[in-house]
């Protein structure tokens, strides 16, 4: 993957990316926007993405095709990169070609969404084309992802008229002539009067008040989120339809005895008949273990201690298991 796609990608997604990226309508702003950002002598690095025609002065401007916001459509970055856009509500309906990038445009795809992680969370079955490794959700923050590449500090998408929002389907922070600190500070606090940030990023396809009932009614989705990348990433590597521990039961039944669900998604166990799998939160790690082992990780990240976890666990090997992850740097 170039780095023009994946600060692409992290705009998209609303994941923490390498700079700030910079999504135009119209290339007639670009010079707007670069003033807008030199103004911020210590900020990030940044990339703005316009429509193919106009190259910026200072910076750097990346010329694309199409429209990164409208469903079944298509978008480019030069002749050797072509990215779908659907919506969710009819993904399981297409076929996935290549890189695709699927999402929420309206309260029907929410409403699908969710039935779908519902589905997942009950039975363990997870929507198939949910799996492929070429498929980006957009917006996950206004999913129940975490916030670290939300706001303005990390992506922007300014529109036609001028108004800047974060995304394709956010409200708006505020128009171009406005600083970058005015729009952190209406993103801010537009989440202070929200139950379940972002309330930003998908403000004009769903409303917030049936967004924000969705997400505390599933204190789970921000685990479901992460599960879907780790099923993805081990499709990549062959690992074809494993079970996610959470989703439909867990490798070793009692672990889920005092379990709660977390708002903030730590790390997932997955298996299969032959293996488990542990998957980090920021989904840069994953980590192949025996049956027994992802056992005693599934129990230790459940029961959060090894003394809560030794009432169903020897103790010994808990702290096996525990010392061979501190060691590789991940806490369980």
């Amino acid at each position: 993957m170039t780095e023009d796609m994946s600060h692409l990608m992290a705009w998209a997604t609303g994941r923490p990316g390498p700079g700030r990226v910079v999504v135009l309508e119209d290339s007639s702003h670009v010079r707007e926007v670069e003033e807008m950002l030199g103004a911020e002598a210590d900020g990030p690095s940044h990339v703005i993405f316009a429509p193919e025609g106009q190259a910026g002065s200072r910076g750097r401007v990346v010329g694309y095709g199409g429209s990164f916001r409208a469903c079944n459509s298509e978008a480019s970055l030069g002749e050797d990169f072509y990215l779908q856009v659907q919506n969710y509500s009819i993904s399981q309906y297409v076929s996935v070609m290549g890189p695709t990038l699927v999402r929420i445009a309206d309260d029907a795809d929410f409403e699908v969404w969710l039935a779908d992680a519902d589905t997942a969370r009950e039975k363990g079955e997870f929507a198939e084309f949910l799996a492929n490794p070429t498929l980006l959700l957009a917006d996950l923050p206004g999913l129940g992802a975490p916030l670290d590449g939300a706001g303005p500090r990390h992506r922007l998408y300014v529109r036609t008229d001028g108004k800047v929002t974060v995304s394709p389907y956010g409200s708006a922070l505020g128009t171009l002539g406005v600083g970058l600190k005015d729009l952190d500070a209406a993103w801010q606090q537009a989440n202070a009067t929200s139950a379940h940030p972002c309330a930003v990023t998908l403000a004009t396809a769903v409303p917030e008040t049936q967004r924000a009932a969705a997400l505390e009614a599933r204190p789970w989705l921000g685990e479901y989120v992460l599960a879907l990348d780790a099923l993805r990433n081990l499709r990549a590597r062959g690992v074809l339809r494993p079970r996610v521990s959470g989703f439909g039961g867990r490798l070793r039944p009692e672990t889920s005895v005092g379990d709660h669900p977390r708002a903030q998604a730590r790390h997932l166990v997955l298996w299969t008949d032959e293996s488990a799998y542990l998957y980090t939160s920021d989904g840069s790690r994953v980590f192949e273990l025996n049956r027994a082992a992802g056992e005693l990780a599934e129990l230790l990240l459940c029961q959060g201690s090894v003394d809560a976890a030794a009432q169903h666990a020897p103790r010994p090997a808990l702290v096996r298991v525990q010392q061979f992850f501190e060691r590789v740097g991940v806490s369980l």
